[in-house]
């Protein structure tokens, strides 16, 4: 392997050793044990989590449901959560009916009850016709007298008010933000579970 291969390779590394190192060392932990203590709350009242995202985000709120209505690490009774990114029949008939901001919205309105959870992901923010969905799912949870999370970046600012509890990835590069949400899910499910 050539000097400026390795190199490559050694920074990309780097980089997301820096990140996590830059986590220790701030408020994320509070960030975290928040976001658990809502999704707690809204199971210890028989309700449940809602997770939605685009694009990647949508793939890790799925993830994150999978892992919590099956299990994570250790078999358990099952915890009702729900990705609403996951029906193409409801995504595109919403999309063509209205349109692709209000996929979440829709759903939420369908099965969003006070008490419940909603949490999106997001990499960006709710400007130039980013995550326009994200925002208006949010709104329509705090319609529906629902607990808010966004698991997001550095790089969202609109979004932060209609959050009741973020948990900010400090970083502008949206594979790492990515690879740290998959790290934030694992810990949350970790930690659900802990308590079962």
């Amino acid at each position: 392997m050539d000097a400026h291969t390795y190199n490559f390779y050694r920074s990309e590394i780097w980089k997301r050793r820096n990140i996590y190192e830059e986590l220790v060392f701030g408020e994320f932990f509070e960030q975290i044990e928040n976001a658990y203590l809502a999704i707690k709350k809204s199971f210890d009242s028989d309700g449940k989590l809602l997770i939605f995202g685009n694009g990647g985000s949508a793939t890790e709120a799925d993830h994150f449901a999978a892992e919590l209505v099956c299990k994570f690490e250790k078999i358990r009774k099952a915890i009702p959560a729900i990705a609403i990114t996951t029906s193409p029949a409801i995504l595109t008939a919403q999309s063509n009916d209205d349109d692709f901001d209000s996929v979440f919205v829709r759903q939420i309105e369908a099965l969003g009850k006070p008490g419940d959870t909603a949490m999106g992901i997001t990499t960006s923010d709710a400007q130039e016709k980013h995550s326009t969905n994200i925002l208006r799912g949010f709104l329509m949870a705090k319609t529906r007298k629902m607990t808010t999370i966004g698991l997001v970046s550095k790089k969202t600012q609109w979004l932060l008010k209609v959050i009741d509890h973020p948990i900010i990835i400090p970083h502008e590069s949206t594979d790492i933000i990515q690879e740290a949400h998959r790290v934030v899910v694992h810990i949350l499910c970790k930690r659900i579970e802990s308590e079962l």
